[in-house]
């Protein structure tokens, strides 16, 4: 058994060294400057004034707009590369023949493109490939994005015709995101409140708002249960309104509590000032208790003031010292009332 455990040890200390220096070989690349891929687009691009075309020779011929090929970079390079030390060379830019970072802007075989279609019209380069008139590194390109192709399209009024198939072989509307599956029927609201510019979470590439108002009135989110409905619902609507906007509209609420008054709404309800009312009414209609209180009957039954009273008195300083008010004091002016 002690033989056993040495043999374990010695085979673990084996591969964490193994595993320490492959750590020191990454590391020694990252701080010692390895530049597998580095090339300036602004060298070539803004201070020698190349053409794009200069080096993509097929960019505005073919679908396929086509890497540099290594004769061609040979042109200037052959000379200029005997100055420079080997990290700096084009020879670090290719395998053979074949441009080694061909994959850096590869659109995936799912989409349809035609890059001659897009480059022999009167938009620059970087209309599509921003920034790379800056660019040092062609593994940091910025990415194309599938937004950036729709807002364009949209601008030039390009016809929507063949829907998705204008640009995918194999996506329509009915084709399902990956994360479309498993728990996604509970996972989908936050994802679609985040405003993602992800395409598999933005919603409205295949659903029309009307949409989302249809499902949620033939199914309710989990949690609308009996105690959201009593009680919870109205502590998150103060949190969150933007999320219950998505179903409902700002007359629903007045429509409900019209006819069914929140629980918490009880006699003295709120305390003196009745400041409580800005937490969910705001703006209010009317500052006055019939902006809620619209058919109180004892309201509407208020007797006048006496004869020998007027609007300015004090009321406070003879009723309700002696006697309890007949109704709760809410702070108001006593004459919007007794008038």
């Amino acid at each position: 058994m002690a033989l056993l455990n040495q043999s374990r040890a010695r085979h673990a200390a084996a591969l964490l060294l193994l595993l320490v220096c492959a750590a020191c070989a990454m590391l020694r690349s990252v701080f010692h400057g390895e530049r597998r891929y580095a090339f300036s687009h602004e060298r070539h691009v803004t201070l020698e004034k190349l053409e794009c075309a200069n080096c993509h020779s097929e960019a505005l011929a073919s679908d396929q707009p086509g890497m540099p090929a290594r004769d061609t970079c040979d042109v200037c390079h052959a000379e200029i590369d005997a100055t420079l030390p080997a990290e700096r060379r084009i020879d670090t830019l290719f395998r053979g023949a074949e441009f080694a970072a061909a994959w850096a802007q590869k659109l995936p075989g799912e989409v349809v493109f035609s890059h001659k279609l897009h480059a022999s019209g009167k938009q620059a380069c970087n209309a599509c490939h921003a920034g790379i008139e800056k660019s040092a590194d062609v593994r940091e390109l910025p990415a194309l994005r599938m937004q950036d192709c729709t807002r364009c399209h949209a601008q030039r009024a390009v016809p929507q015709d063949k829907g998705c198939a204008l640009c995918h072989r194999e996506i329509t509307q009915q084709w399902q995101p990956q994360n479309h599956h498993a728990n996604w029927t509970r996972a989908h609201g936050p994802l679609a409140r985040e405003k993602s510019e992800l395409s598999a979470e933005r919603c409205e590439l295949c659903h029309e708002p009307a949409s989302c108002e249809n499902c949620h009135r033939i199914q309710k989110p989990d949690n609308h249960t009996v105690y959201w409905h009593e009680r919870a619902h109205g502590l998150v609507a103060m949190a969150d309104r933007e999320n219950c906007a998505a179903c409902h509209q700002p007359d629903s609420c007045e429509r409900c509590h019209s006819q069914s008054r929140p629980r918490s709404h009880s006699g003295a309800w709120g305390g003196v000032q009745a400041t409580h009312c800005l937490s969910c009414h705001e703006p209010l209609r009317d500052e006055g208790c019939s902006a809620c209180h619209k058919s109180t009957p004892s309201h509407l039954s208020a007797p006048h003031l006496p004869a020998d009273h007027f609007p300015g008195m004090n009321c406070r300083q003879c009723h309700g010292l002696t006697a309890p008010l007949p109704h709760v004091d809410n702070g108001d002016d006593c004459s919007s009332c007794h008038n």
